[in-house]
Order: structure tokens, then C-alpha cells, then sequence
């Protein structure tokens, strides 16, 4: 039984914020990647607090919706719960996928594909891999047909996550009754989280975009798929996008019809426009009735570039006709995410660009090959100018252009930007990208610098969150915006510019922030840091303690003697290095070679001042630092006389500078520099466990 206490437990919670961290629904994390990795440094303790709200008087808050156009020229909201609220919606599920496990492994990989939850109840990966379960889906619908069942009926349910009841949800899952206390929490959620600001609550409904929405959909069909399978009736479903089949045409309709009852039993309505019946001669003939949701969103990170020959290719076959259109949307959207730069693709895509909004955000992410490009800029300029249909649409347009336009392309369309904004009631998708064009062009020195952070501060905070990249150096002056949105009482933004608080080398006094202004949220993301003080004892080590617990040393106090003034300044490195092992694997890396980089070189200041062998002057003869690498070479005297720490800061140096968040191209090879895979950084790690345990104890055993 689903209780409250279970529901709102430390370890629910921290099980949930994993489950989000690490799901593969890409569309919708794109829009929180930012605060999500804002929000890890405070983990523990901003979960502890909300498990301390949960307890008391806590309130979920109603959501931002954005609406994506389809192929078909309707639109798909996308939903956007504030942090807190989605952590709550993943501890549902986590509940409704404990308690049904048994029950749903029954019907999983045979009869429904979707939302399959993972083999271990307890894993950080909620859901198994939609491609693998798809694949599957695939070759069920080919065991049916060798089977002889070559009819099929294809069905699909009308606006099926908006008609999903609440209470009929409850009854799916808990039949006899369930804990109230903890149900009337849940209705009360999922009635806020899709109901409109101003509008009647409704109770019905679930937010699209999380993953938890979409296994609470696939658990409200398990009745369904339950009375199919007791009907011996061969079925196969995708979500909401269902296949029946059978031997004879007049036996799939009347399944058809079973299959029609058991959905409006759950009040679920049917959608006659897409119901159709054909007859499959074989499995190429079946595949094509197959449900188009195996379509790109974006690229895992250990994937490399297309080589641009293959990507044309398979470009050409997505496309066709006069004029141009998709004519294979999943191979389309597989090539833009994933292709380099090249002139035929690129041409090609702005004669979609205005025909094909559907596809605008694999459209967004092909551009990005381009920093600059005047070609791109002219054909965004032409649509802005003309005016776009599609609120969305237009947002990424402005998005692209700001990022892509010099500053003369910017003062075109400037006069265009100001008669959007004085619309007034603009869509989340405008407010956002109006608001980044204005800053683009006040850092271009083409907008009041006034005017532009007045429509900064009049902003939501998750919008202010999103605009952090967007603001200048001089913002980040003593008593500037970036100082008050960190004061801001929603704490979205002064998380977002904790991390860009760090990279600067700033400090909250610096920027006139003051401490017990800042929200509870933000204070705790602060201290993570390492940016204010978290009250430890003076003998206590914070490096010392992170390299213990993360890298299984043993307890040492010496890392504030080695480091001395710097001490501060490595552990906020450490702290964001850390902060990124899972997220970032490619951030980790960098920030965890600039903590080596600062220990190395307070380690060299020791063996100078000791006259030890190994010792290497830090200045070259000009008075210039002499760069890391340098120093590690082979044949340097460090490497000399401590080759095993030397070789393993080297190979973590030069891994490091073939990243693409260091270099583009690879010094020796030239080729394109490659994300960091998850067992090179295990494996690094292992290494600089060596490293940093070789350091303790040579400096132990010194007189």
C-alpha cells in the first residue's frame, strides 16, 4: 500500500531525483539540464528540506506549458513542473511502480512495449531503454505474422494523457482503497499540475514531458492489456498506439470491437480518424503500420560526428519531391542531430525550415554547427519578418538568431523584437527568446542596457534561470543583477548562477550578496560550492574528506598545509568536479584536471622548498608559468623520479585536452575531439586514486 511516509521519504525522494537525472526523455530534460546540474551541489540538503515541507504544509504549483507542432498541424504541450514538483511526481511513481511491479512484469515485453520499468526495483534507471523495448515491438509484430495473423487493426486513443481520471488511476492501482492521506495528496498534485492557472481545477489528466507521467499512463492502460490477454485476443501496444490482429479480416473487427469496450470502460475515447484495418503480406508490408514514435530527439554523448558522406546519404533518403518535404521523418532527425557541418545538408534544411515546423528543435540542433553564419541569418531574418504561426517556432527562431547574428544582422532585426514585446500576453517559448535577443544586443552595444535587465527582472524565475548565460561581466559587479536574482525569493536563478559564481573566481562578498538573504534552496547550494561557510570544525578537511568518500583514502587533514592561500579556490573546483561525475562526464574531467593542475603545482612549491629531486622551477626564464603539460613530460625531472604519479596526471592531461569543451580538433591527428565515455572516467579515476594516495603518503613521511 502507497502511504504518505513512503511517499515522502528521504530515500523515495533521493531515488527520484536519480530516476530524473539519469532518464532518457530528452526533449523535456533539455529544458532543466541547467537546473539540474545548478541543484546537485545541495542535493542532500535541499532534499532533506523538501522531505521537511512534504511533512508540513507544502504545496505543488501549477506549470508552464509550451505547445510543440505536429506533423499534422495540431499542437503536443509539453509540460514544465518547477523542480520540487517533478521530484514529487518521479516519488509516485516510484510508489505505483513498487506496488504494481509484479503485476506489470506480467504483461511487459510480450504485450506492452512501453515504459518498461528496469529488472531491479531499486535501480537509479527507472525505466529500460525505449530503443531496446521498441526493437521488441518490432519483432513481436513479426512472431504474430508468422503466426498467420496477417490482419491488423491499428487503433489510437484521442488526447489519452489529458482524459486519464485521477480517481480511476487510484482504483487501478490501489483497488481497495490505498492509504487516503496519501491518495488525496496525489489527486490533489496531478488536479494542480494539469489544470490551467486561472482555469476550473479538473480531475483528470497527467503532465506531459516527465518520465513519471508516462509510466502513470502506461499503469492506467494495464487493465486493458490485462482483459486483451485473458481474451486470448493477439495484441501488442506503444502507449496509447495499440495493434490488434488476427487471421481473418472479420476477427480483427471483432477484436476491434472487444478492444473498443474495455477503453471506454476507462473512459478513454477512441480516435475514429486514425482507426484503420489493412492486410500485412509480410513483415516489410506490417512494418510500415508501425507507430512513428522511434523518432530522434537528440544523440547520446559518447556518440561522434557522422562522417559527412554517410549523413548526405541518409539525409537524401529522408527527403523527396517538388517541392521539397520529409518524407522519412525518424532518418531526418537521426542525421541533424548527429551530422556535421556540411553545405548540402544545410541547404536542404533551410528549404524545410518553413514547411516543416514539426521538426524546428532537430533543425535548432543542425544549425549549431554553424557559429556564425550569414546564410542561416538571412533565411531566420526572412521568416521573423514575415511572422512564423507556430509560438514555439518563432521562440527558436529568435534563439538562432540571436546566437548566430553579428551585430548588423541583430540591428535589422531589433525594430522587429520590440513590436513582438509590445504585444503583451506572450507565450513562455517568446518571453524566453525576446528576452535572450535583448541581451544579445545590449552586450552588442545595440539596446539600453536598462531596458534590457527591466525585462530581466520581470521575468519568472525560471525564465531568469535560463537567461544566466546571456548576461554580461558586468553583471557580475559588486550590487549587479546576477547578486540580486541570487536573492530572488524562488531560488531557480540563484542556483542556475552559483556554478558561474565559481568559474569566475568571485565570492558572495565580492558581489554584495548577503547571506541570509538567499533562499534556503540557494544557501544550501552555496555552501556545496563552497561559497559561504558551512560551520565545520577548524581541524576539519572538506578536500580531504570529498577525496575519502569519493575515492576511498584514507581520513588526511594535510590538504589545507599543501594548498595554503589556494585551498578555496581547489575545493570549489573539487566540489563542481564532483558534482558533474554523472551528469558531465566531459565536465568532470576538466574541472578535475584543474583541481590536479593546482595540488601539483602546490606540491612542487614543497619539493622546491625542501630541495627535493623531482623539483622543476614553476617560472620559465621570461617570468611566464610554465603550463602543466610541460611538467609532466617524460622526460622532465618530476616524471623522472616519480614516473607512476607523473604518467597518470600526463594521460588525465592529455584525455583532457582532447574533449571538446577544451579543443575542437585533436593536436596530433587533427580529427574531431570525442565527449568522455564512462569507462575512460572510471579509469581515470582509479588512476588518480593512486596519485592522490602517493601524494599523502610522501608527504607523511616527511620529517
Amino acid at each position: 500500500m502507497i502511504s504518505k511516509a513512503s511517499l515522502i521519504s528521504f530515500g523515495n525522494l533521493d531515488l527520484a531525483w536519480s530516476r530524473i537525472t539519469t532518464a532518457m526523455n530528452l526533449q523535456h530534460k533539455r529544458m532543466f539540464r541547467h537546473l539540474y546540474r545548478a541543484y546537485e551541489p545541495g542535493r542532500k540538503a535541499n532534499l532533506q528540506l523538501l522531505h521537511e515541507k512534504l511533512k508540513g504544509g507544502w504545496k505543488p504549483t501549477s506549470p508552464i506549458r509550451m505547445y510543440l507542432p505536429k506533423a499534422s498541424g495540431l499542437l503536443r504541450p509539453l509540460t514544465l513542473l518547477a523542480l520540487d514538483d517533478q521530484i514529487v511526481l518521479q516519488t509516485i511513481a516510484n510508489q505505483v511502480a513498487k506496488q504494481m511491479f509484479k503485476r506489470r512484469r506480467a504483461v511487459e515485453n510480450r504485450l506492452v512495449f512501453s515504459s518498461c520499468l528496469n529488472s531491479k526495483p531499486d535501480s537509479i534507471f527507472f525505466l529500460q531503454d525505449w530503443r531496446r523495448t521498441y526493437h521488441d515491438f518490432k519483432l513481436r509484430l513479426a512472431t504474430h505474422l508468422v503466426r498467420g495473423n496477417h490482419w491488423i487493426a491499428h487503433f489510437d486513443l484521442a488526447a489519452f494523457y489529458e482524459t486519464i481520471s485521477h480517481r480511476a488511476l487510484q482504483n487501478v492501482v490501489s483497488p481497495s482503497g490505498g492509504s487516503n492521506e496519501a491518495w488525496e495528496m496525489i489527486r490533489k498534485c496531478l488536479s494542480v499540475w494539469t489544470s490551467d492557472t486561472k482555469g476550473i481545477p479538473v480531475d483528470h489528466g497527467i503532465p506531459q514531458g516527465p518520465i513519471a507521467s508516462d509510466f502513470l499512463a502506461d499503469i492506467f492502460l494495464l487493465p486493458v492489456d490485462e482483459a486483451m490477454d485473458k481474451a486470448g485476443i493477439p495484441y501488442i501496444r506503444y502507449v496509447d498506439d495499440i495493434r490488434v490482429l488476427a487471421k481473418t479480416e472479420d476477427e480483427v473487427r471483432h477484436a476491434a470491437v472487444v478492444l473498443e469496450m474495455e477503453c471506454r470502460r476507462w473512459s478513454l475515447i477512441p480516435q475514429g480518424s486514425k482507426f484503420k484495418v489493412s492486410f500485412a503480406k509480410d513483415v516489410t508490408e506490417a512494418l510500415g503500420t508501425l507507430p512513428s514514435i522511434a523518432e530522434s530527439t537528440g544523440r547520446d554523448p559518447d556518440e561522434t560526428d557522422m562522417v559527412e558522406d554517410a549523413a548526405v546519404e541518409i539525409f537524401g533518403d529522408a527527403i523527396g519531391g517538388r517541392p521539397l518535404r520529409v518524407i522519412d521523418k525518424s532518418r531526418l532527425r537521426f542525421v541533424l542531430y548527429r551530422s556535421g557541418p556540411s553545405r548540402t545538408i544545410l541547404n536542404k534544411v533551410l528549404k524545410l525550415l518553413p514547411t516543416h515546423p514539426e521538426h524546428i528543435d532537430a533543425f535548432a540542433a543542425f544549425f549549431q554547427n554553424y557559429p556564425k553564419s550569414r546564410l542561416i541569418v538571412r533565411h531566420v531574418t526572412s521568416m521573423l519578418k514575415k511572422g512564423v504561426l507556430h509560438d514555439y517556432v518563432q521562440g527558436e527562431l529568435w534563439l538562432i538568431a540571436s546566437r548566430q547574428a553579428r551585430p548588423n544582422e541583430l540591428q535589422v532585426l531589433l525594430p522587429v523584437a520590440i513590436a513582438q514585446a509590445k504585444r503583451g500576453s506572450l507565450s513562455f517559448s517568446m518571453q524566453r527568446a525576446i528576452c535572450v535577443f535583448f541581451l544579445a544586443c545590449r552586450n552588442a552595444g545595440l539596446y539600453s542596457s536598462f531596458q534590457a535587465l527591466k525585462r530581466v527582472r520581470s521575468k519568472s524565475p525560471y525564465i531568469q534561470s535560463l537567461l544566466v548565460p546571456y548576461l554580461s561581466n558586468e553583471d557580475y559587479l559588486k550590487g549587479g543583477i546576477a547578486a540580486e536574482l541570487c536573492q530572488r525569493p524562488m531560488p531557480a536563478p540563484g542556483m542556475t548562477l552559483a556554478e558561474e559564481i565559481v568559474d569566475r573566481g568571485l565570492s558572495p562578498k565580492q558581489m554584495g550578496i548577503a547571506t541570509y538573504r538567499l533562499s534556503l534552496e540557494v544557501k544550501n547550494v552555496f555552501q556545496g560550492l563552497g561559497l559561504i561557510s558551512v560551520g565545520f570544525k577548524p581541524h576539519f578537511d572538506q578536500i580531504g574528506d570529498i577525496l575519502r568518500t569519493s575515492y576511498k583514502l584514507r581520513p588526511w587533514r594535510g590538504w589545507k598545509a599543501l594548498l595554503g592561500s589556494n585551498y578555496q579556490h581547489a575545493l570549489q573546483l573539487l566540489l563542481t568536479a564532483e558534482n558533474k561525475f554523472d551528469s558531465d562526464r566531459s565536465g568532470w574531467l576538466a574541472l578535475q584536471n584543474s583541481f590536479n593542475d593546482a595540488v601539483f603545482g602546490a606540491f612542487q612549491d614543497v619539493l622546491n622548498t625542501e630541495g627535493l629531486p623531482g623539483a622543476m622551477p614553476r617560472k620559465g626564464k621570461t617570468g611566464k608559468w610554465i603550463s602543466f603539460g610541460v611538467m609532466l613530460e617524460a622526460a622532465a625531472p618530476f616524471a623522472q623520479h616519480f614516473p607512476a604519479m607523473a604518467a597518470a596526471l600526463r594521460s588525465t592531461n592529455d584525455r583532457r585536452n582532447s574533449i571538446p569543451e577544451s579543443h575542437p580538433f585533436e593536436f596530433k591527428t587533427g580529427q574531431k575531439t570525442k565527449p568522455l565515455k564512462v569507462r575512460e572516467r572510471d579509469s581515470i579515476k582509479i588512476d588518480l586514486t593512486g596519485v592522490y594516495r602517493d601524494i599523502m603518503d610522501f608527504l607523511d613521511a616527511l620529517p
